[in-house]
């Protein structure tokens, strides 16, 4: 008896028989082939931002003086408008599997029920090369600016995904699902932590080379997607830190730089775990299915992805 006692100690003490999830994630890598790799999507015109009036110029007009001593254009207002605000802009490389879908039993108020949960696997690399706008000036010596490349040590992911069609009222903000992820995890076996849209949050993602990379899993997960959905869109916001400043009424309106991913699902309500999900909006040879494929998606043009801001 303890003999046996003694063999099952051993083996719950060699390597992949702990139940933790370090040990859990060690599985197989996915070939590159498999993953769609979005690369990073900043432009030297994401560093600037503007020219926008502060809010003080409609708010406080009474400040308004017409100076004697000094030029009018060095008054508070004056210098309150037409503001451009500037700064370093990086963005994470963003590789990713088509949408897919998993059951899981998910407790409820009764005890627990089967759930259908739609996920996208995803996976971030921090790749350097930011922009930063460095004042030069030019051959009549008027100022202006030019973006040299820079590389921070790590950065944090901060996502919101999103996932939009037609079939509903407003985008579906994605949910961590505890049980759900580490189904999902032991079905992708990625090789490494899985991380939720939460736990990623935490993570320091540090520069990735050729000679020494860094990649950092997660996966965001939906419930209630409507079963009779054929076009859908997911929008992945964080990123990127480049956003937009737009004049409103007395008030700043901020868009965030958004990577909008297009899907496809050619199937039926009948044996949904089945249907294949693809990437990208179908090329239809005839123009008039062609056109209802693009006002489907509400684009003008054929696209896999964009960058928006919104």
């Amino acid at each position: 008896m303890l003999a046996s006692l003694f063999s099952v100690a051993c083996l719950l003490a060699l390597p992949g028989y702990a139940q933790s999830e370090t040990a859990q994630a060690k599985g197989r890598k996915l070939a590159p082939s498999i993953l769609n790799v979005i690369p990073p999507g900043h432009e030297p015109g994401d560093t600037s931002q503007g020219p926008v009036d502060l809010p003080l110029v409609s708010k406080h007009s009474n400040l308004a003086w017409e100076p004697k001593e000094i030029a009018k254009s060095d008054t508070l207002i004056e210098r309150s408008k037409q503001i451009v605000f500037r700064g370093d802009v990086h963005c994470l490389e963003f590789a990713f599997k088509p949408v897919r879908m998993i059951d899981v039993e998910l407790p409820t108020k009764t005890g627990f029920r089967q759930t259908r949960v739609w996920y996208l696997l995803y996976r971030v690399r921090y790749l350097g090369s930011d922009l930063r706008p460095t004042l030069e000036k030019d051959k009549f010596a008027n100022p202006v600016y030019d973006t040299s490349a820079v590389s921070a040590k790590w950065v944090r992911f901060i996502p919101d995904f999103r996932f939009s069609s037609s079939l509903l009222s407003e985008p579906l903000l994605d949910r961590v699902i505890h049980p759900a992820k580490k189904a999902i995890a032991e079905r992708e076996r990625v090789g490494a932590t899985l991380h939720d849209s939460v736990s990623i949050q935490r993570v320091k993602i540090p520069l990735s080379t050729t000679a020494d990379d860094h990649p950092v899993w997660g996966v965001a997960t939906w419930i209630g997607i409507n079963p009779n959905t054929d076009f859908f869109s997911v929008q992945v916001r964080g990123l990127t830190n480049a956003q937009q400043v737009e004049q409103g009424q007395g008030e700043f309106v901020i868009k965030r730089k958004t990577l909008e991913l297009f899907f496809t699902r050619p199937g039926d309500t009948i044996d949904e775990l089945e249907d294949r999900i693809r990437f990208g909006i179908p090329a239809i040879e005839d123009p008039a299915r062609q056109r209802y494929f693009l006002e489907k998606f509400g684009v003008q043009e054929r696209v896999d992805y964009q960058w928006i801001y919104r």
